[in-house]
């Protein structure tokens, strides 16, 4: 049986496009769906529809996806934005959505709870009050009692922030619902299969980080994976991320084949091209190391002790390793930890991630403001408010550091290419392309940060 592609789009609860129009149009899509981050997100772009088409922002909307005997919804949420963009011939009206109901709708609890309460109970009226369906595996939170009572008080999002990180959970909302998951924990939810049968795309790529052992994988379009399922992978085959798996100790199988916790995944789709497809990073439960490296943090010995308690400090709030953040710092100020050290190239960029004027200016800043502010002030606000929206994909000290480089090649593996010669980015950054390739990969980018950790480690503290 042949199996088609199919799509669908909802706006306002009423069908913009059904399946019967696809032949009429063409689209693309980007779907990220990522714990730990308030709300999902999606890029849509429709060729040629009418100059009017009828979406404003603040509509809501709903985008279907799949094959032939499996389509469901992938997205559902809110238009942020409508652009009338140009691609040759061809005009593209572009959406950019948020998940949730409104734009402005991230709700509100304010209700006390007596001792003995639990952390169930605390998340079921948060569900409730927004309201989002919740999906949590229950057995995950056994036991976690407020045996002196709690307070919820306010923003949900804020709250759930809190919870999040004093019980080790990850959260997101998408699809109409609010999904809790353990971090590392083992789970009882469906298991997907996943191998070259089953619509596996090229092979699975293993890397160690903070939280333990990472998989990323891509196959065929499923709307039925989601980010609180599993996925078993069978495999001949597999790459493995040497450098972060050499630098940061994992515990657990290494291999890829066998179940993963998925925590994070990303649909991506061209109606008209070959793409069709669903990325997965997963985790392998229980593989978090038992302790990290040896107490200390990277270029410690360089700082003040005020300044090594801000960076475990915020590379907490963000749940990635420390040594990870200050080796990145280290390499963008050239081993000063100076916030107010200035781009040598005379872009205009600033500080202790070398902010550039348009970022800056994004957080609510000057470069002129950040340069005046101790590095303390400098980490502990405009460069955790910059890292927090990244906050559950920085699984490895390559996402980190990509997160400031090249946000756009986090999660896509050593592999994934950033530039190709001779593009603006290439030039710019062609010493990274050290073998002379004519390309400049994520690998690339991530080998000088990666010397900035080893070099780091002379200088722990």
């Amino acid at each position: 049986m042949t199996q088609r592609r199919l799509w669908s789009v909802d706006i306002d609860g009423k069908p913009y496009i059904s399946e019967s129009d696809l032949n009429q149009f063409r689209i693309t899509f980007d779907v990220a769906i990522s714990p730990g981050d308030a709300f999902s997100t999606a890029d849509i772009r429709i060729y040629n529809l009418k100059k009017d088409s009828g979406v404003t922002s603040g509509q809501a909307i709903r985008l279907g996806a799949g094959y032939t005997n499996a389509v469901d919804t992938i997205f559902t949420g809110v238009v942020t934005n409508v652009f009338r963009e140009r691609e040759g011939a061809s005009v593209i009206t572009r959406l950019t959505c948020r998940s949730g109901t409104t734009t402005r709708d991230r709700g509100s609890l304010n209700s006390s709870y007596s001792g003995g309460a639990t952390l169930i109970d605390v998340l079921k009226d948060i569900a409730q009050s927004w309201p989002r369906r919740l999906v949590i595996d229950e057995s995950q939170f056994e036991g976690v009692v407020f045996t002196s009572g709690y307070m919820v008080d306010g923003d949900i999002p804020q709250e759930l922030d809190a919870l999040a990180y004093a019980y080790k959970f990850d959260w997101t909302q998408n699809n109409g619902a609010l999904y809790i998951t353990k971090q590392g924990a083992e789970r009882t939810t469906a298991v997907k299969k996943v191998s070259a049968r089953t619509g596996m795309i090229g092979f699975p790529e293993i890397s160690g980080g903070n939280s333990g052992v990472n998989v990323w994988v891509a196959m065929r379009l499923d709307p039925y994976v989601t980010v609180n399922s599993r996925i078993e992978i069978e495999s001949e085959l597999s790459t493995f991320n040497t450098g972060n798996v050499f630098i940061t100790p994992v515990a657990g199988d290494v291999r890829a084949n066998g179940l993963w916790n998925i925590i994070d995944l990303r649909y991506r789709g061209d109606s008209h091209g070959n793409q069709w497809l669903v990325e997965v990073n997963g985790q392998r439960a229980n593989s978090a190391p038992s302790v990290s490296s040896n107490g200390k943090l990277a270029w410690g010995a360089v700082m003040s002790q005020e300044l090594r308690a801000a960076f475990r400090d915020v590379a907490g709030k963000l749940n990635i390793d420390p040594n990870w953040l200050s080796s990145v710092v280290a390499f963008e100020t050239g081993n000063t930890f100076s916030p107010y050290e200035k781009n040598k190239a005379g872009s205009g960029a600033t500080g202790l991630i070398q902010f550039i004027p348009s970022t800056a200016k994004s957080l609510g800043y000057t470069t002129a403001q950040l340069a005046r502010m101790s590095a303390v002030q400098q980490l502990q606000g405009p460069v955790y408010d910059y890292f927090k929206p990244y906050k559950g994909r920085m699984n490895t000290l390559g996402d980190t550091y990509l997160a400031v480089f090249y946000p756009r090649a986090m999660n896509k593996g050593s592999a994934y290419v950033i530039a190709t010669s001779p593009s603006t980015t290439y030039v710019q950054n062609a010493g990274l392309d050290v073998a002379r390739k004519g390309y400049i990969t994520a690998g690339d980018a991530v080998a000088r940060v990666e010397r900035s950790y080893r070099e780091g480690q002379n200088h722990a503290a």
